[in-house]
């Protein structure tokens, strides 16, 4: 709560402010904030922001500008010709699910004898596993194509390569992978289809694993005359692109955003089972339902089970079997909510426990036994509690599991690459990524990559922050531009939710709902008030008073209720406005030379004449210490925190009518725990300890070295 105060807990960066000057010339009929958001985000043309503001399924690119494409597609074909027997390896999350599912889909409807593969989180982890090695050439397989895995699987291709070949067999393997290429591991596979390949000449490299296989159908759809045909799987594509996190830009963006219209008008019946099993009463189906709500249930059942469920779900067309695996899918994610949490637990208990751990710029956590499956949300958690990257790994026996996430600006997979030595093996991109390490490495490996991310990690990066894309006027706060920002959506990864600033909003209301979790403000405008809401914020509650003036960071809404549309505040952070933290900046200073009788008379004189305070600020009477010592004696107060003591500096100030501040609160306190007056002491949490002595006998202040002190600093101060 002291950031309230003093702003001191979270850096407000805020992003400089383009010209859109030269594309009002064009009628977008949308807000000039508008336009320089999109500007910020590199749309800075006419035509730029034309496709931005409306995307076509005429702009996905030309599929064959995908190496290994054109001999993928031949071979495809001449199994669809054939009718062979055609496996599809995927992976165990949400785009591995969907992406399976998309040419499960396709191909049996083109009458190929079509299976599928997921491997097993636990047993078998990431990638093509020995065991499914075995299962590929004892089912007698013409054709395997993997998707959202297989880029570091050579020597896994070349076992299935040298063991067919031994049965006088040819089994022929196609790739499709969105993840980094590691040198020296890429296939030798018949094709091999990643934008990622250094000789790709493709123009979007931020497609997912199944963005992937919607390309390669709807590359062999071009060659079968039915161009269409990828449009049936855009609901399964756009899951999997908001789930993987990847750029919603250029190709993403066209995905998604046809994508969640198909979802809303006539997804796949899976699909549609799963929004009924998570129902929260909003109809509303966008990006940020899809991320929260359903992508999770998807990645339940590779996570907590078995992710074949997940593809059988999206693959039926039978609605009671569909309904009993979404309902299935939807209890494995309240169970993976349990496991997690109770692991999240125990690393926080381990990290806070271990003083090491502060001097780390990379957390490396690890526990016996710790759910393969949640470890990666752990990661992610830990990232967003300490805004460290974090590793989180489960040791069985005599190897470890692990799963990493990382902060904008330190790539996990150049570190993993790095220390490869020590790995048995990895995984991933740039900001999330898996390993496996021998257990008896573990320790070694936490100091390896702390080694390793001094180079890159600054002390800067790993501050807490909110970059801020634009300051607004009260006259942009408005149900127009609300509605405007609509039409940015799909929002996600490379096209985040725009964060604006407002200065100097009167608070005019507050309330605590959601049984004390979170606030509900009213603020006021020069013309109008606004309902704005602080969610997992209750307890700044006590702290705000009705009438101050704050600086806010916020998203602009459209709230709908009861079929009218109301314009509504997301808060993201508040502070008291810049002035009121500056000036409270000062007396801290202030409070903090006085208790070490070192003030420089000087600098009090300057913070005065620069306005920052006023002198009545820092002269402390004898009447303000009788109406700070009755207060405290009246208050059940044993714990002050420094944001306390604004609070009930305020409450002396609004009660008395006397000029009280955190400045005065503070050097009372301290001048009568030197007369004996009550004990104030300072703890090793950075909290002050207070109790109060009975039988008090009469004291003088002038037995207090502090106010003598003080008050012959103020007189020369003038």
């Amino acid at each position: 709560m002291e950031n309230l105060f003093i702003g001191n807990c979270r850096n407000w960066i805020m992003s400089s402010r383009p010209d859109a000057d030269h594309l009002l010339s064009t009628d977008f009929n949308i807000p000039e904030s508008i336009l320089r958001l999109m500007m910020q985000r590199g749309i800075d043309t006419q035509e730029g922001v034309e496709a931005f503001l409306n995307p076509s399924l005429e702009r996905l690119h030309d599929p064959f500008l995908l190496d290994g494409m054109d001999c993928a597609v031949e071979r495809i074909l001449h199994a669809i010709r054939d009718h062979e027997k055609v496996l599809i390896y995927g992976d165990y999350d949400v785009d591995g699910v969907s992406a399976t599912s998309i040419l499960v889909h396709f191909l049996k409807s083109q009458g190929v004898d079509i299976s599928f593969y997921i491997p097993d989180r636990v047993d078998e982890g990431y990638g093509i596993s020995d065991a499914a090695v075995d299962y590929i050439i004892e089912n007698g397989f013409d054709l395997v194509i993997t998707v959202d895995c297989g880029i570091t699987a050579r020597f896994q291709v070349e076992a299935i390569y040298e063991r067919s070949s031994a049965q006088n067999k040819r089994i022929e393997l196609i790739i499709t992978d969105h993840h980094q290429c590691h040198d020296g591991l890429v296939p030798d596979a018949l094709a091999v289809i990643n934008p990622h390949i250094p000789s790709s000449i493709y123009p979007f490299k931020q497609l997912c694993g199944a963005g992937i296989a919607l390309k390669l159908v709807q590359a062999v759809g071009m060659r079968l005359n039915h161009p269409d045909a990828y449009k049936a799987y855009l609901d399964l594509a756009a899951l999997a692109t908001i789930a993987d996190v990847v750029d919603l830009r250029d190709e993403n963006r066209i995905i998604v955003k046809f994508g969640l219209e198909k979802i809303k008008q006539d997804s796949c019946l899976g699909i549609r089972s799963l929004l009924a099993a998570a129902s929260s009463g909003n109809d509303v189906v966008d990006s940020f339902k899809i991320s929260y709500m359903i992508a999770p249930r998807v990645n339940a059942a590779g996570r907590m089970g078995d992710a074949k469920r997940a593809v059988a779900l999206f693959t039926t067309s039978d609605c009671v079997e569909a309904a009993r695996l979404a309902k299935e899918l939807d209890q494995t994610n309240a169970y993976r909510q349990e496991v997690q949490d109770d692991i999240f637990k125990q690393a926080i208990g381990k990290i806070e426990s271990d003083s090491s751990y502060a001097r780390d710029k990379v957390i490396v956590v690890w526990g016996e036994g710790w759910h393969h499956g949640v470890i990666g949300i752990v990661a992610s958690k830990l990232v967003d509690r300490y805004h460290k990257p974090a590793f989180v790994l489960s040791i069985e026996g005599d190897k470890a599991v692990g799963s990493g996430r990382s902060i904008e600006g330190f790539n996990l997979f150049h570190c993993m690459e790095a220390l490869s030595s020590l790995l048995i093996k990895f995984g991933g991109h740039s900001l999330a990524g898996g390993l496996t390490v021998m257990t008896e490495d573990i320790t070694y490996l936490r100091a390896r990559i702390n080694a390793y991310a001094e180079s890159f990690i600054t002390d800067e990066m790993i501050l807490s922050a909110i970059t801020i894309n634009d300051e607004l006027e009260y006259a942009d706060i408005n149900l127009n531009t609300a509605k405007a920002l609509s039409r940015l959506e799909p929002f996600g990864q490379g096209n985040a939710i725009p964060i604006f600033m407002l200065r100097g909003v009167a608070l005019m209301d507050k309330k605590q709902i959601g049984n004390g979790k979170h606030l509900r403000l009213k603020l006021g405008l020069p013309q109008m008030t606004v309902d704005s809401v602080f969610f997992g914020r209750g307890e700044f509650e006590p702290y705000l008073q009705i009438g101050d003036r704050m600086d806010i960071v916020f998203n602009l809404e459209v709230n709908c209720w009861q079929g009218r549309e109301y314009l509504q505040i997301k808060l993201l952070d508040i502070r008291l406005e810049e002035p009121q933290v500056q000036r409270n900046r000062f007396l801290m200073e202030a409070a903090r030379r006085f208790e070490l009788l070192d003030c420089d008379n000087q600098w009090l004189y300057n913070g005065i004449i620069e306005k920052v305070i006023k002198k009545d600020d820092i002269l402390v009477s004898r009447d303000d210490l009788i109406v700070v010592y009755k207060y405290i004696m009246k208050q059940a107060i044993e714990q002050l925190r420094i944001a306390d003591l604004f609070h009930h500096a305020r409450i002396i100030e609004r009660e008395t009518g006397k000029t009280i501040n955190y400045y005065k609160l503070i050097l009372a306190l301290f001048i009568f725990d030197e007369l004996d007056l009550i004990s104030f002491s300072l703890t090793s949490d950075g909290s002050y300890r207070l109790s109060r002595h009975q039988d008090i006998k009469k004291v003088s202040l002038d037995q207090s070295e502090l106010y003598a002190y003080l008050t012959s600093t103020l007189e020369c101060c003038g």
